[in-house]
């Protein structure tokens, strides 16, 4: 999710301690698609619950696939991001899974996020951003 402020674009970010290694992560908000959902359902969903904003999509920004060990089972997954802006001012609640959610200035949000493949998504949006003007 970006918004416009005074200085510029900015990207929301979720830092969090990874469940499965232990090691602190910045990252996108994201997450699991709940039966009978679409991937756009599921983000939008996902990113109220995980930083209590409500947003609206205004462009694709591809999938990610990937896999992870979770005990003895490969998890493999596929991650679909968009382009969101927020739809109301006023921040819920969140679900506790992010301890901390920052406004980071887009031009350096790619280097704050833990995963290369999170990198490449905010390079894209940063890139359509910059075409729409």
């Amino acid at each position: 999710m970006v918004r416009r402020a005074s200085s510029g674009v900015e990207v929301v970010l979720g830092e969090q301690l990874d469940r499965l290694t232990g090691s602190r992560n910045t990252r996108l908000p994201k997450g699991r698609l709940d039966a009978g959902e679409t991937p756009e359902q599921a983000a939008l969903r996902e990113v109220r619950e995980e930083t209590g904003l409500r947003a609206a999509i205004t462009a694709p920004l591809g999938s990610v696939s990937y896999s992870y060990e979770e005990g003895a089972q490969r998890v493999a997954k596929r991650v679909h991001f968009f382009l969101m802006e927020p739809s109301a001012s006023a921040p819920e609640p969140s679900d506790g899974e992010l301890e901390r959610i920052l406004w980071c200035p887009l031009p350096e949000a790619a280097e704050r996020l833990t995963y290369a493949s999170e990198r490449e998504v905010v390079v894209r949006a940063r890139a359509l951003l910059e075409a729409a003007g």
